[in-house]
């Protein structure tokens, strides 16, 4: 097979690959620049094929364990799992079973309490989901404690 027929697989791939941005199909791409480069050499295209396949599955499994790795490493938490433990104020009352408005590093959310909350109590963030967090008032007394750990000025 001449040696144009490789290279525009290799750049047809590549190309599906930008799109896709799986990481799989590069490996297919660079198998076929390099059948590309042996074509002079090899004549034969079953050979061709072979060097192809041989190439691509190599490539593949060389780098599928430190994808995998690189992919476990990157465990960030999530915006609602920080928010745990974090000192907000109320800004909107609210008795038990209703949403009360609490702002947390200057952003406004809705909070569920079991006690009744009022404008410019302390909270503190017991759990976050979707938009909503569960709060529990903090005593006058336990400020300093909850505080502690957080950056109360970002109330």
């Amino acid at each position: 097979m001449p040696w144009w027929v490789w290279l525009f697989v290799a750049l047809a791939v590549g190309i599906v690959e930008l799109s896709s941005v799986t990481f799989v199909l590069l490996w297919i791409a660079v198998a076929a620049l390099i059948t590309t480069a042996i074509t002079p050499f090899v004549t034969n295209v079953w050979s061709q094929f072979v060097v192809f396949a041989v190439v691509s599955i190599a490539l593949f499994a060389a780098t599928r364990p430190l994808a995998k790795k690189w992919r476990r490493k990157r465990k960030y938490p999530d915006r609602l799992q920080s928010m745990a433990n974090q000192v907000g104020l109320v800004v909107t009352g609210s008795e038990p079973g209703s949403l009360a408005t609490v702002r947390v590093h200057g952003e406004l959310w809705s909070a569920q309490c079991e006690k009744p909350l009022l404008p410019g109590d302390k909270v503190l963030v017991k759990h976050a989901e979707a938009a909503v967090l569960t709060v529990a008032p903090i005593a006058p007394g336990e400020e300093n404690t909850a505080e502690s750990g957080n950056n109360a000025n970002h109330l």
